[in-house]
């Protein structure tokens, strides 16, 4: 079949010439197709019609009513889409009829052609990205396809600069609309009752010429009316603050050379799925760009002559645009006039965001907002209020399980959530939204019931705590967990191997930290704050986190305190001055240990006064007293032999072996290391294995044998990358170098050296400097000790 070419004229005959194309071509194949008796005077009768009606609906003189219209359909045997979009050009058409004379075309640039945008910002700054994109919507003539109009639609969160976007490329690239720009605020969220989309209709008809009362009442036929306006124009459609899809389909022109331009809160998945438009998705400005949009705002010299103060305040307000403004608008109207002092006022302000409060709506931060928040369904908005309760700076979807308390990750509302722009998917099953909206979620929590608030936080710290300890056991699993082995839940992430529990705790760990923050902090949950410090011990040893560790662990010791636990804050004060020890504060870890050792005698606890003398063995050893070790790491074997546990009577003898070897007894240390080797290789204790290894490689050192210490400290460099124990590794790789330098094999030590200072200097740890030493003298070298090569 011949493709119908395409009309020229007037709007209102050429299209109406097309329908009786359409309808001509109806009557042939019903009159030639398979058992085809279609009589036209008979079809006529059917209709009610005369037959020179009839004649006149099929050559476009005369235009059917709608219920002839139908019914000539029917007869015809045209159904399903071709009916609908035949019933649709034949609505089009007396629609363009209705135009009042003269006004279907003007010529470009005369004083009828509509210029409807708003004043774009004064002060622009970043989105050359998202610049290019919209560039890239608006298609040369030349390239353009038939029936194929360029849609954008700027999708962000509230305040972000969606409109200041559009608008600003709007002005940019008018001159290539000459037939018009049109613009509409469709009063998608806030207090205003939405815009219908005749409404805004009946504005673009007016725009365009068609008088008030020429404007269809339906929607349809108003929109198939507009579309018929903009065949062969160039113009521009801005469709501010669109809520759905819905309201905005039936204003798009699919005439190429025009094109739209939409703004929403929302994620318009309908329009990129459907109309094919191009997603522009906005996020926070970048740190550069608005700093440069407070320099604009504020005057370059201001930020100049307080700098430290303006990236601060670029960190309170978010990088959000809106904010930035707002922030900009407050210091100018103060009469100081200073950043620093609004700074102030931020950071000590109860309700912070009382600070970016106007009395305009549309620029106050609480109530546009709260434009997006008062749409959502009431289980996504419960799920976003209870994010307040979340301290870290981002949350995976199984956390917010144990938010709401779900067996299973909230995938659906999270998706509800990040449609609105409320919280955005960084990364696959992981979520975030910028500081303000934080606040906003919490105001909702304190202004609520309290008891929500804090079952929401014990559910997150429960959750939390159970996936610590299931990431902690498969750490260590040769230790016994107490309560039992941990296991899986539908709500906990997949944490089956230790490569997963690495990856787990090194996600998480700042939320971690925060949590047990705020826990200490919460009266009659304080439990949960030692128990997470216990559950993230190893995984802060191994990775060499001194400082953290040591504050998480000061926490605990803090919140046991309050909660007068007292076997719990003996733990956490022996955890303390272990991590203070591999800070070299070793006179406040002495003090530590041996106010834990009172305390352990007096709760009657013998298992934690062999740890304390393990504590105070490895303080001593890193201060390079193998004397004052030696009678702790033999009480601590004592007690160990007196109670028969395997993995305690293993610490022992490692502790032992250790003072012998630095003692100079390196064939007493080798007994005792390989009694301890035995057990930790039956019980599997990878940890362990890898300590004494070390241990027995300095023993085989002393004894002048360096071909065997290398053999014990490569078994020992490979456990401890196995283990992410990087400090470990570090010593293992320097040990290693001293073992080749004995061997006159310098080319292989200075290498090994490198390695293990490079891993040093990651963890700035003091240790450094010996190996910096043995490179500093590698042709004549001899051996360095390290501080604590082996304290945990």
């Amino acid at each position: 079949m011949n493709e119908i070419p395409r009309p020229s004229g007037r709007p209102a005959d050429a299209l109406a010439e097309r329908l009786a194309v359409e309808l001509t071509r109806a009557v042939v194949r019903a009159e030639k197709g398979p058992g085809g008796t279609l009589d036209r005077r008979e079809l006529a009768r059917r209709l009610s019609v005369s037959p020179s009606s009839l004649y006149a609906y099929l050559n476009g003189t005369t235009l059917p009513g709608t219920g002839v219209f139908d019914a000539l359909l029917t007869a015809l045997g045209v159904t399903g889409p071709e009916a609908g979009r035949l019933a649709t050009l034949r609505d089009e058409v007396d629609a363009a009829r209705r135009l009042r004379p003269g006004t279907a075309r003007r010529s470009p640039g005369t004083p009828g052609v509509p210029r409807q945008l708003p004043l774009s910002h004064p002060v622009f700054v970043g989105r050359d990205a998202e610049l290019a994109r919209l560039d890239a919507v608006r298609t040369p003539p030349g390239d353009s396809v038939p029936g194929r109009a360029g849609v954008a639609v700027v999708e962000g969160t509230a305040g972000v600069g969606k409109t200041a976007l559009a608008l600003h490329w709007a002005h940019r690239t008018q001159d290539h609309f000459p037939d018009g720009q049109l613009y509409v605020d469709l009063r998608g969220f806030g207090d205003d009752a939405i815009m219908d989309p005749g409404e805004a209709l009946h504005g673009f008809l007016q725009a365009l010429g068609v008088t008030p009362g020429a404007v269809p009442a339906d929607v349809t036929v108003a929109s198939g009316l507009l579309r018929t306006l903009l065949v062969g124009r160039r113009v521009l459609l801005v469709l501010d603050n669109a809520r759905s899809a819905d309201q905005v389909r039936p204003l798009l022109p699919t005439d190429a050379g025009s094109v739209a331009v939409v703004t929403s809160r929302n994620r318009l998945d309908g329009l990129v799925i459907r109309e094919g438009a191009r997603r522009i998705a906005l996020d926070v400005l970048p740190r550069y760009a608005a700093r440069s949009l407070l320099e604009r705002q504020m005057g370059a010299e201001r930020i100049a002559q307080e700098q430290r103060a303006a990236d601060e305040l670029v960190d309170l307000c978010a990088r959000l645009p809106l904010a930035l403004s707002v922030a900009a608008a407050r210091t100018a109207a103060a009469p100081a006039g200073s950043v620093a002092a609004l700074v102030r006022e931020l950071r000590r302000a109860r309700a912070p965001l009382d600070l970016f409060g106007v009395q305009d709506a549309d620029v106050d931060l609480r109530s546009v907002f709260h434009g997006s928040y008062a749409l959502l369904p009431a289980p996504a908005a419960r799920l976003f209020r209870l994010l307040g309760c979340h301290p870290g700076p981002e949350i995976d979807a199984t956390a917010c399980a144990g938010l709401v308390g779900d067996m299973e990750p909230p995938v659906a509302l999270l998706d509800v959530l990040t449609a609105a722009h409320l919280v955005r998917q960084h990364t696959p099953g992981r979520y975030t939204l910028h500081d303000l909206l934080r606040l906003y979620a919490v105001e909702l929590l304190d202004r609520g019931a309290p008891q929500e608030r804090r079952d929401a936080t014990e559910r997150l710290l429960r959750h939390c705590l159970d996936t610590a300890r299931l990431a902690d056991h498969h750490l260590e699993p040769w230790r016994p967990a107490p309560g039992g082995t941990p296991e899986r839940t539908g709500a906990q992430p997949w944490i089956d191997d230790h490569a997963s529990a690495t990856d787990w705790f090194e996600s998480e760990l700042s939320t971690l930290q925060a949590l047990i923050a705020q826990a200490a902090a919460s009266p009659g949950l304080e439990s949960y704050a030692w128990r997470l410090a216990d559950s993230c011990a190893v995984h802060l040893r191994r990775s060499g986190r001194r400082a953290q560790r040591a504050a998480v662990h000061a926490l605990a010791r803090d919140a046991a305190a309050r909660a007068g636990h007292r076997a719990a804050h003996a733990t956490a004060t022996r955890r303390l001055a272990d991590a203070l020890s591999r800070l070299g504060r070793t006179g406040e870890a002495l003090d530590l240990l041996y106010a834990t050792l009172r305390a352990c005698h007096g709760l009657g606890d013998p298992e934690g006064v062999r740890e304390a003398r393990l504590s105070l063995v490895r303080v001593h050893t890193s201060c390079g007293e193998p004397r004052r070790a030696m009678p702790h790491a033999r009480l601590a074997l004592a007690l160990a032999e007196r109670t028969g546990d395997p993995v305690a009577l293993a610490d022992g003898l490692t502790s032992v072996a250790q003072q012998w070897e630095r003692l100079g007894e390196h064939a007493v240390a080798l007994d005792h290391a390989r009694r301890a080797l035995d057990l930790y290789t039956r019980l599997g204790h990878l940890d362990g294995q890898a300590g004494i290894l070390i241990g027995m490689g300095r023993a085989e050192q002393g004894l002048g044998r360096p071909a065997a210490a290398i053999g014990h400290y490569e078994v020992s460099l490979g456990l401890d990358r196995a283990l992410g124990d990087r400090f470990r590794e570090a010593h293992a790789l320097e040990h290693l170098g001293d073992a080749h330098a004995a061997l006159g094999r310098s080319g292989d030590a200075h290498a090994l050296w490198e390695e293990a200072l490079t891993l040093f200097e990651e963890l700035h740890h003091p240790d450094a400097e010996p190996v910096r030493a043995k490179l500093g003298t590698a042709a004549d070298y001899a051996p360095v000790s390290a501080s604590s090569q082996l304290s945990p």
